[in-house]
Order: C-alpha cells, then structure tokens, then sequence
C-alpha cells in the first residue's frame, strides 16, 4: 500500500500502519524531489507559486515524521529498478531482526 505523503503525517495513521503494518519511507533529497515533480499537473500543492520552495517547506515539517518509518531507503533520480532491490534488501534486512514476542509488553496488542 502507498499512502500519499500527508496520510503518514496523520499520528492515528501512523500508529495504525505501525500495528500493522511496516512503513518505508522512499527519502529523496530536494533537487530529486523538484526533478520528479517538475511539469506534473497532478499535485495540487505544486501548482502554485514556487514548486521548489514548497517542496523544501514540506521537507521541514515532515522528514522529522518521516524518519519514524520501519525502514528508510535512500533514493535518487535511479532507475526504479536499483531502488526496488534496496527496497527488497532493507526489507529483508528489517524482517531478519529479532521481533518481542506477541504476548510481551513489547509486542502485538489484540
């Protein structure tokens, strides 16, 4: 599932994905963001006024939420190829660790 990028922003969003779920964050730095966005039509927020200093304003309130995601992998202009294999690897990676059993505190509530 994707949710958009202010769905995450949303604490009971997040909580919910965090119970259920397992979030990674696709982190891309400005000029990548402005590269991918550029001429697009379909985010709303981009369509006015500067599209590269609404993107920086967005990256200073919400990477900090961001970096709360299970899993952050780096991305670039790449071929989206190389980056669904870091996916796949940090995925693995994150499903390899030792998880607190269901019935801990730590663990799953019902």
């Amino acid at each position: 599932l994707s949710a958009g990028g202010g769905a995450f922003m949303d604490p009971d969003t997040r909580a919910l994905i965090k119970q259920r779920g397992i979030s990674i964050w696709l982190r891309a730095d400005l000029d990548t963001l402005v590269s991918r966005t550029k001429g697009r039509t379909h985010r709303p927020l981009l369509n006015s006024g500067d599209p590269r200093q609404t993107l920086a304003e967005m990256i200073e309130v919400r990477y900090p939420v961001y970096g709360e995601a299970d899993i952050i992998v780096d991305t670039g202009l790449d071929n989206p190829n190389v980056t669904g294999s870091r996916v796949n690897a940090a995925l693995d990676a994150f499903l390899a660790q030792p998880r607190p059993a269901a019935d801990s505190p730590a663990g799953p509530q019902s």
